[in-house]
């Protein structure tokens, strides 16, 4: 169980001896083995993304059937360019043009693409920032593990993440390592009470994903009770939603309408849905495309990518992420569970049309305390770790080889 520091019975003597007793100093031992948990898991994925790559059919959006880059790119392709397909395109021409009067290029938040833009706009850019990002996901969240259960579950919680079946979206061209960078180092700032560090990251995680937006939730919590119920510092609060204000003046002043990042999502068919309706759909689709799902010969077909098997392991997903919410409720803090329910709700109360689960393996990363519910669960027995890998891992190797030879994953 977590040691709840921000109970409404703690009292704070001296807010320095507590922010020292929050933030222990970290040995150079443990920054290298999380530097190489770092290497290993990402040289994993590069490595079956780029053999994938070179020896398994292509879908035809990024590569006509009998095409593969001439030899004299092949280097480049395996290392770099296999890491920015489907969303990766829209960032990178977004980095490189500017949203350029295309509504639908509002729906990808500013932040990202920005710094691909400064970093020089190509793919290599898009990918280091991604890989720089992950690291620093991964000691965030190793600390803020720490800081609640000690550094055994910190350990297996960066590991369960790092070998995530859709962990490889942290080598590609997505947000997602940037977010999470900034979301966890916000929270974990905002739990060691360094509000004026919290707040500014918050702020960058909503000019990255909308669901930056969530962390308003558990900074009020938060401030809440380690501030004794202080009203003054819930301005603090206000960090995440000035992030979104300041993008929508952008797009007021762009294209006249400061919500035209959300009509565009009407353009994959999202809408408002209840949950319980979303799930039902969800579970009967996934039945009607089980054998589709099974079957390597058409998850790997040439010509135009099929989403429709995505649907069984969207609802794979899904019930992942219901089981770790209902661990998450036992025995993480509230401001964590708080926040992984509103992240776990936005896509569950949002569904595309055909696909009602759309994208969610991949936006298991936003929800990122179900990580750490997952290593408290492996904790508890090497079987657990066992069985853990033994799953992960060969949905890893699929998922990243559908990715590296544009196939839908999500």
């Amino acid at each position: 169980m977590a040691k709840d520091l921000t109970s409404d019975s703690a009292v704070i003597v001296n807010p320095k001896a507590q922010l020292t007793h929050l933030t222990p100093h970290v040995k150079w031992p443990v920054v290298r083995l999380l530097l190489w948990l770092f290497v290993i898991s990402r040289a994993f994925f590069m490595e079956i993304g780029g053999l994938a790559y070179i020896y398994l059919p292509h879908a035809w959006i990024e590569s006509p059937p009998g095409t593969l880059p001439p030899t004299g790119q092949l280097l480049y392709h395996v290392t770099f360019g296999l890491w920015a397909h489907w969303d990766g395109l829209w960032y990178l021409s977004i980095a490189n043009f500017g949203y350029a009067n295309r509504p639908t290029a509002t729906a990808f938040f500013p932040l990202y693409p920005f710094l691909i833009h400064i970093f020089g706009g190509g793919v290599i850019a898009g990918v280091l920032i991604s890989l720089v990002s992950f690291s620093f996901t991964l000691w965030f969240l190793f600390r803020l593990t720490q800081l609640e259960f000690g550094p055994q579950i910190a350990w297996d919680t960066v590991l369960v993440l790092a070998f995530f079946p859709t962990a490889f979206y942290a080598n590609a061209v997505y947000s997602e390592p940037l977010f999470m960078a900034l979301a966890i180092g916000s929270l974990y700032f905002a739990r060691t009470r360094r509000y004026f560090i919290a707040g500014p990251l918050a702020m960058a995680a909503t000019l990255v994903s909308m669901y930056g937006l969530l962390l308003s939730a558990p900074f009020l919590l938060l401030l809440w009770k380690q501030e004794h119920h202080r009203i003054k510092p819930l301005w603090h609060t206000l960090w995440a939603p000035l992030g979104l204000a300041i993008y929508m003046v952008f797009l007021l002043i762009r294209f006249g309408d400061p919500l035209v990042f959300e009509h565009a999502q009407s353009n994959w068919g999202r809408h408002f849905e209840w949950i319980g309706g979303t799930l039902w759909v969800a579970t009967i689709k996934a039945w009607k495309v089980l054998g589709q799902a099974l079957n390597i010969h058409q998850l790997f077909a040439t010509g135009m990518p099929s989403l429709d098997a995505s649907n069984f392991y969207n609802w794979l997903f899904a019930v992942f992420l219901i089981a770790m919410f209902v661990l998450s409720l036992k025995y993480l803090p509230s401001y964590l569970w708080l926040y992984e329910l509103l992240a776990i709700a936005v896509p569950f109360s949002y569904p595309a049309t055909g696909n009602p689960l759309m994208s969610l393996p991949r936006l298991v990363m936003e929800a990122f305390p179900v990580f750490i519910a997952l290593g408290l669960f492996i904790n508890q027995s090497r079987l657990r770790r066992i069985i853990y890998f033994a799953v992960a891992l060969p949905l890893g190797i699929l998922f990243v080889s559908l990715f590296a030879t544009a196939h839908w994953v999500a």
